[in-house]
């Protein structure tokens, strides 16, 4: 910790006052290791955080930043009383080509920022820590050139880097992401399982395969690959389980199907799945279970009342309704 000068102010007429106290380090990572590719915007938390705004004094391309914690005084309060919370505080983190972060931060703390693409983001692979130099500068490259939209570039630059380094699995992930989004599905796949043959722990390529497993309706692939998965337990990939859920349900595997959308559910804190919920429904409502399938139903409309699938979700509750009713 680094011991700084307090400052002191008036607060006569102030309904809150600030006094910056001692400063703190806390560091940006990026999945691949490598340095920041340019200076974050940082802002304040939205509304209704317990803890206050962190102010941040530095960063530095290596993702260190020195930041301070107000010690904030309650509107009303005597003016010597003041709320200290330590080194923790709240920020948003923006950088390009990665996902806007709501974290908080306290001495030491070590933030990795997520790409762009998978909504989870990712687990770093250890194949990441032995790049040779020349290999992460094309990595670099490829993830900026995803940032501007320009897949051609970034494929280009990921084949690169792995040509340069073969046990890369996040250029041959990365290279996968970009292949399925140019329709190449079958070169995607095998970049992908090129990453997992690098590294069988690294978490985002399964959920890469699973997902174009399911869009290609090979649910038994898709089932396959959810098992390998689940084995290393991918609690910040709540996809997984959801893609799991539906290839077992499309088997006809109503417990696996349930027991997969029920914790896709429980880890999915940012609902970035809402159709994991209608899913859970579907399964109940098989199961005979009418009020837990209303329960998930409706929570799915309130997640996702846009969806094209609503009308006929709301039509199935309106049947379950009268056939329960029917039951009593």
């Amino acid at each position: 910790m680094i011991r700084t000068v307090k400052i002191g102010c008036a607060v006569a007429l102030a309904a809150a006052c600030f006094a910056q106290s001692d400063q703190y380090r806390a560091t940006l990572a990026l999945e691949n290791g490598g340095n920041l590719p340019s200076t974050p915007l940082f802002t304040d938390p939205p509304a209704g955080q317990d803890l206050p705004p962190c102010h941040v004094l530095s960063a530095f391309a290596n993702g260190v930043i020195i930041y301070t914690v107000p010690s904030v005084m309650d509107p009303g309060a005597d003016p010597i009383t003041m709320r200290h919370p330590g080194d923790k505080c709240a920020l948003s983190v923006w950088l390009k080509g990665y996902r806007k972060a709501v974290v908080t931060l306290h001495e030491g703390a070590v933030i990795v920022l997520k790409q762009i693409g998978d909504p989870e983001g990712s687990t770093v692979s250890v194949t990441a820590l032995h790049v040779p130099k020349e290999a992460a500068k094309a990595y670099d490259k490829g993830l900026q050139a995803m940032g501007d939209n320009k897949l051609a570039g970034a494929q280009k630059q990921f084949e690169r880097a792995a040509a340069l380094y073969p046990d890369y699995a996040q250029a041959w992930s990365q290279l996968g992401g970009v292949l399925e989004r140019e329709s190449q599905p079958k070169a995607a796949a095998d970049a992908c399982e090129r990453a997992l043959k690098a590294d069988p722990k690294y978490i985002r390529p399964y959920l890469q395969l699973i997902r174009m497993a399911v869009a290609a309706k090979r649910m038994e692939d898709a089932a396959a690959v959810g098992e390998r998965a689940i084995q290393l337990d991918p609690v910040e990939f709540p996809g997984i389980y959801f893609y799991y859920a539906v290839a077992n349900y499309e088997l006809k595997s109503a417990d696996a199907a349930e027991k997969a959308a029920r914790r896709a559910i429980e880890l999915d804190n940012a609902h970035d799945y809402p159709a994991a919920e209608a899913l859970l429904g579907k399964v109940l409502a098989d199961k005979g279970d009418f009020r837990g399938a209303i329960d998930h139903f409706t929570k799915y409309m309130k997640l996702a009342p846009k969806a094209e699938d609503v009308p006929a979700i709301r039509q199935r509750i309106a049947e379950l309704e009268r056939t329960e009713t029917q039951a009593k």
